[in-house]
């Protein structure tokens, strides 16, 4: 069993390519480095068709990253204030998300956490602590492995947690979030599927969003995880200029059905500062899955993650208050409200 990912899981093509392929000033790709990595993986940057196809719309760096805009939100999923621990984000009684690293593959330019610097993975010290805050709350059923990225933690730390998990908590499954098979491939092998195998029920959670992502390999993936028994799931985020159109999305979600690939979620885009050129209003991602509907059987339920951190809901359930207000009553009687401002 390898014990470390291949030392090639964090090779980034060479600054020059980059900007010669992207079409970008290298002063653009050193000035967003300091706010948020640049890192394209070779695999994923021979993806790319041209400097404005959505692979390197998801990739390419622009001054409008590093100037603020009176929409963003600081915390716009309430990820920071439902952190119970630095790296324990609880919104829900039953389940938590962990985040394992703040290390990707590959940084998309959209992220919600790309405020946080690339740090990671957790210590030995962490997750003890985190062993021991799950006996402590025994009604946590589920943990979740975010980040970052936890695949570019090795097989074996990646097996010890989960061993860990399975005879020390009384949690009744776990759950890896995960864009390694999008932007790093070669990382997922038969090798790695063995090493999650611990007897504690799995899911993976991956994250494509343009059917152009999807390759041989990722059929080879897919076919991994069908083998050991592992579901594996895919959540996109809705992107202005990379995915915004009904055909886009309909082909996505088809397509991933045919590699045995369920849908788990269409994620409404989060007002993070950085991001503020892929966001599409919430009137205009309510007809884009309308359209999705009406056009595929596999299309996922479409949500977005509550500004107020109380979770993901779906975005067709909404109220529209009126003058971009919006509202949510939750099933234990408390209300959301938040102005979508695009």
């Amino acid at each position: 069993m390898a014990t470390q990912p291949d030392s090639r899981v964090y090779r980034s093509v060479s600054r020059a390519r980059i900007a010669d392929r992207l079409q970008v000033p290298q002063a653009w790709l050193k000035a967003a480095k300091q706010q948020f990595p640049v890192v394209w993986p070779a695999y994923y940057f021979h993806l790319i068709k041209d400097q404005d196809d959505p692979i390197a719309k998801m990739g390419k760096p622009d001054p409008e990253e590093w100037r603020s805009h009176a929409n963003d939100l600081t915390d716009p999923v309430g990820d920071h204030a439902k952190r119970v621990l630095d790296f324990i984000v609880r919104k829900h009684m039953d389940r938590i998300i962990v985040l394992v690293t703040k290390r990707c593959h590959f940084y998309c330019r959209f992220c919600f956490r790309r405020d946080e610097p690339p740090t990671g993975p957790m210590t030995p010290d962490q997750w003890d602590q985190l062993v021991r805050y799950v006996q402590a709350n025994p009604e946590i059923k589920e943990v979740i492995l975010s980040g970052g990225d936890p695949l570019t933690l090795s097989d074996s730390e990646l097996n010890r947690i989960a061993s860990r998990l399975r005879d020390e908590t009384a949690i009744a499954r776990w759950r890896i979030h995960t864009r390694a098979p999008v932007h790093y491939p070669q990382r997922v092998t038969k090798q790695l599927v063995l090493a999650l195998d611990v007897g504690l029920p799995l899911r993976v959670v991956t994250h494509f969003n343009h059917d152009q992502e999807l390759t041989h390999e990722s059929r080879r993936i897919s076919a991994l995880f069908q083998e050991a028994g592992t579901p594996l799931l895919n959540q996109a985020v809705l992107l202005k200029g990379v995915n915004d159109t009904v055909v886009d999305q309909a082909q996505l979600w088809f397509q991933l059905s045919k590699l045995g690939v369920e849908g788990h979620y269409l994620h409404h885009p989060d007002r993070v500062a950085g991001n503020d050129r892929f966001r599409v209003t919430i009137e205009r991602g309510m007809q884009i899955y309308d359209g999705l509907r009406a056009e595929c059987s596999q299309a996922p339920p479409y949500v977005i993650d509550l500004p107020d951190g109380k979770g993901k809901v779906p975005v067709m359930d909404l109220d529209d208050l009126g003058e971009g207000w919006y509202g949510y009553q939750h099933p234990g009687g408390d209300v959301s409200r938040f102005r979508d401002i695009v």
